[in-house]
């Protein structure tokens, strides 16, 4: 559908690319894909509007085009990539698919710098296989460069260094 590519690095620049594009239309700089035997067969941007209490997020919308669109063949040999480690919300309804691998570009761990609260490790896959969803979960794919996309988080550019010491001062004062 949307072609070829040939590696978790180019899959990842795409996803970069819609984060940015989310990103300067005003939302959260977020991205995601649907590959299947090296095949972009979906793509989704952030959409997500707070103020209006509309969860849009990048891995959910690419969910939404997806349900019952695609075989659960399909589904199960398909990879999400996504631009940063996805929220357990979204986490479900890409299991909820019966996708088996997500590769994401932010790390949990990495993207906390830019939350009002610190990491704290969580077994995501342990707790999917609790309830029976095997997952696999790979982080970290040109980390360094997806973080520089959360620049453009709400339509307006900030240097990475200033929103990580802004929240740093959040963490500082609560």
């Amino acid at each position: 559908m949307f072609g070829s590519m040939k590696s978790n690095e180019d899959y990842m620049r795409r996803c970069y690319e819609l984060a940015i594009s989310s990103g300067k239309k005003g939302h959260d700089s977020f991205g995601a894909l649907l590959v299947y035997n090296g095949e972009i067969l979906e793509e989704a941007e952030n959409t997500a509007d707070f103020e209006k209490h509309i969860f849009g997020h990048a891995e959910f919308n690419l969910v939404h085009k997806c349900a019952n669109k695609y075989t659960d063949d399909i589904m199960e040999k398909s990879i999400v990539y996504t631009s940063c480690a996805p929220c357990e919300r979204c986490l479900t309804a890409i299991a909820s698919l019966g996708v088996h691998n997500i590769v994401c570009g932010v790390s949990y761990k990495e993207f906390c710098k830019l939350l009002p609260f610190d990491y704290h490790a969580l077994d995501r896959e342990g707790l999917l296989k609790q309830l029976g969803i095997d997952m696999k979960l790979t982080e970290s794919v040109l980390e360094d460069d997806g973080m520089h996309v959360f620049e453009w988080w709400g339509g307006e550019y900030r240097p990475l260094e200033e929103l990580i010491a802004e929240m740093d001062e959040v963490k500082r004062n609560n």
